[in-house]
């Protein structure tokens, strides 16, 4: 294991001190000076430090009078240790700012500096759970838990045990929207996705669960209404207020935004004018066309390889995988299986995923079976292609890895309540397993 130590340089004066007009002040007398806590330059690094995972980071203020000293380090504001030495192993990426205050009975010195990791976020992928995100790197096979509290001073990101996040990768940053019943607490958050750092949040609404990025200035978030929000100073502006009205899912596609605003009850997909959400004034709703595409569960669209849109119809013993063409007109194909279905409004939508290079649609059955689509090949639906897992549920959105093809399932176990992530090769074969125990992913993303 290595260690960083600093090393002895020259002595100098750690503390300030005010003049003293009264020759009978005690306490400021220069002949106490030399029983002062002060700790020799270079003993104490002013210059961050950037260590590597696994690494120690190991200080030792030297001072000069050393006697009755006492130590209290801080990081990120919150005691660590009372040593004398701090030492701190960097297990988990992190970004913290660190604090030492040395007294004694003449008087106290405080230094501060700070340390992170060197660590890299684009071998292996995040995966949302227990609130947070934590990290797998898929060539050591690690996971690194809670990484977005290590890089950003301990900050959550206010999701509750009874909570969902909605989280888009768009512009280089990590959208998030938390929907909870809770009003007076951030719900939106702009996070880096290279770097995990926390940018901005803000109060929006409660119950707000659907998220839409229009372009880089602005995003929708939905669930009592549609509210247009700023994504630079993040006001947001209700230009249409409907109860419970939210779009669960949502893509853009030719200049509209195409929604999913069910899970449960039967509805139509619809779609809106871009340009004309983007210059509504409040309770101003634009215009919204229906297509023949009826739903009765949350369903999500893609873009395929051939640049046409998809989803999924509702039908009597199956569904329709309907192609969405640039004029809206459409296109459908039956599938003899009932797409996967969560309970809930808060459940994810596990939907479909769509290959970028290859055309190929992965959708998921409600027994669990994962079907693998060849676009306009019927017969490719015929059997599936990864088979259900017996006493295993699907619990997330299917994620493909774009460069590589690997596809990425969450699977929950029903009697245990433990949940794993298992990537598969192009061919269907198990590639690698992460074992996630009790807790229960909701999103798989890469920041790539």
């Amino acid at each position: 294991m290595n260690k960083l130590y600093t090393t002895l340089l020259i002595a100098c004066l750690a503390a300030g001190f005010t003049a003293c007009n009264d020759d009978d002040c005690e306490d400021l007398h220069l002949g106490n000076l030399a029983h002062y806590p002060n700790v020799l330059k270079g003993t104490f690094p002013t210059e961050s430090q950037v260590l590597e995972l696994g690494e120690t980071l190991e200080i030792t203020p030297e001072l000069l009078n050393p006697e009755g000293a006492t130590y209290s380090w801080l990081v990120n504001g919150k005691e660590y240790s009372t040593e004398p030495t701090f030492s701190y192993k960097i297990d988990n990426p992190c970004r913290a700012d660190l604090t030492c205050i040395i007294k004694n009975k003449y008087g106290k010195v405080e230094m501060s500096t700070s340390f992170s990791s060197n660590h890299n976020f684009s071998k292996g992928f995040f995966y949302v759970a227990d609130g947070t995100f934590n990290f797998y790197d898929t060539e050591k096979k690690t996971a690194y838990q809670d990484c977005y509290a290590s890089l950003n001073a301990g900050k959550t990101l206010g999701i509750g045990n009874y909570d969902s996040a909605n989280i888009i990768h768009s512009n280089g940053k990590f959208y998030l929207l938390v929907g909870t019943s809770t009003s007076n607490r951030d719900h939106f958050y702009i996070v880096d996705a290279k770097t995990l750092y926390y940018e901005n949040s803000a109060v929006v609404g409660a119950n707000l669960s659907g998220l839409t990025i229009l372009n880089e200035q602005y995003g929708l978030v939905t669930g009592d209404g549609i509210r247009r929000i700023d994504l630079k100073s993040l006001n947001n502006v209700r230009i249409k207020n409907e109860r419970l009205l939210c779009f669960y899912n949502s893509i853009i596609y030719n200049g509209k935004v195409l929604s999913n605003d069910t899970y449960k009850d039967e509805s139509k997909v619809k779609y809106y004018d871009v340009n004309e959400l983007i210059a509504a004034k409040e309770g101003e709703a634009p215009a919204v066309t229906e297509l023949d595409i009826i739903q009765k569960q949350k369903i999500n669209f893609v873009l395929a390889k051939d640049g046409n849109v998809y989803t999924l119809e509702s039908a009597d013993n199956g569904c329709n995988i309907v192609k969405i063409k640039n004029d809206f007109t459409l296109e459908k194909v039956f599938a003899n299986f009932q797409p996967a279905k969560g309970p809930y409004h808060s459940s994810p939508t596990i939907g479909m995923v769509a290959s970028e290079t290859e055309n190929i649609i992965y959708l998921v059955s409600t027994d669990g079976a994962i079907y693998k689509y060849i676009l306009g090949d019927s017969d490719s639906l015929k059997a599936p292609f990864i088979a259900a897992e017996s006493e295993v549920s699907i619990t997330a959105p299917l994620q493909l890895n774009q460069q590589s093809g690997e596809l990425y399932v969450t699977y929950t176990e029903e009697r245990k309540d433990e949940s794993k992530i298992v990537v598969y090769s192009k061919d269907g074969k198990v590639l690698h397993t992460v074992d996630c125990g009790e807790s229960v992913p909701s999103q798989i993303l890469f920041n790539n």
